[in-house]
C-alpha cells in the first residue's frame, strides 16, 4: 500500500515544480556547464582513455529506467555498477577525486533535469544493482520512488552520501526520502537547494 503523498502530485504544484526545473536547469547547462564540459573534458582525457560523460542506468519515478549523466571520475572498469566508490579507490582519477569532493561530477545531472527525468530536488538515484540489493531489506524502500530523484535532496543535504558501509546509513536516507515526499512544498525545495552547498563542502573537507 502506498503512502499518502502530501501535494508533491497535485497537478498545479507538478506543474510548477517542472517549471523551476526547466528555468533553473537552463540557467546552469548555458552558464556553467557550457565552459565546464570542454575545461573538464581535456583534462579526464588527460589522465584517462574513455568517454567524458559516464552514462549508468538507474531507477527514477515509479520504477522507470533512465541513463544518469555524470562526468567520468574513474578509469573505466567492470565494477562501476556493482560496487559504491570506496576511500582512496584506485579506480578513481586524481581529476576525480576533485570532480567528486566538489560533486561537480554530477553537474551533467542537470542535462536529465532539463529532459524531465530528474528533479532538481529529490531522492537521489541510486544504480539498479544496489538499489536490487537494498529493496527487500529496507522497511518501505520503494516508496523513495515515489517522486522524480533528484540532482540534491534532503538525505544528502543532512550528511547522507556517497559510499554505504553500514544499514543504518541506507535506512537513513530512506527514511529522510520519504519525509521529503511527504512533506514537499516549494518552499522546501528552495530550502535544500540553499542548504546544498554549505553541506557539499563541508563533505568535501572532511574527506581524505
Amino acid at each position: 500500500m502506498l503512502e499518502k503523498i502530501s501535494s508533491i502530485d497535485n497537478d498545479i504544484n507538478t506543474f510548477l515544480k517542472r517549471v523551476f526545473d526547466i528555468l533553473f536547469s537552463s540557467f546552469i547547462i548555458v552558464f556553467l556547464l557550457s565552459w565546464m564540459y570542454p575545461l573538464f573534458a581535456l583534462i579526464i582525457k588527460s589522465q584517462s582513455s574513455g568517454p567524458v560523460i559516464y552514462k549508468q542506468l538507474r531507477e527514477g519515478k515509479n520504477g522507470v529506467h533512465f541513463m544518469c549523466l555524470k562526468f567520468r571520475s574513474m578509469h573505466l572498469n567492470e565494477d562501476s555498477d556493482n560496487s559504491w566508490t570506496k576511500l582512496n579507490d584506485p579506480r578513481v582519477t586524481r581529476f576525480g577525486v576533485f570532480l567528486r569532493r566538489t560533486s561537480l561530477d554530477e553537474f551533467p545531472q542537470f542535462l536529465n533535469v532539463f529532459i524531465g527525468s530528474m528533479s532538481i530536488v529529490g531522492p537521489r538515484p541510486h544504480p539498479i544493482q544496489l538499489n536490487d540489493l537494498y529493496r527487500d531489506r529496507v522497511e518501505k524502500f520503494s516508496l523513495r520512488h515515489q517522486a522524480k530523484p533528484g540532482v540534491t535532496g534532503l538525505s544528502q543535504m543532512k550528511g547522507y552520501r556517497g559510499s554505504i558501509t553500514h544499514y543504518h546509513e541506507i535506512s537513513a536516507r530512506v527514511k529522510l526520502d520519504r519525509f521529503y515526499i511527504q512533506n514537499w512544498s516549494f518552499l522546501f525545495d528552495l530550502k535544500i537547494i540553499l542548504l546544498t552547498i554549505p553541506a557539499t563542502l563541508q563533505w568535501g573537507l572532511s574527506r581524505k
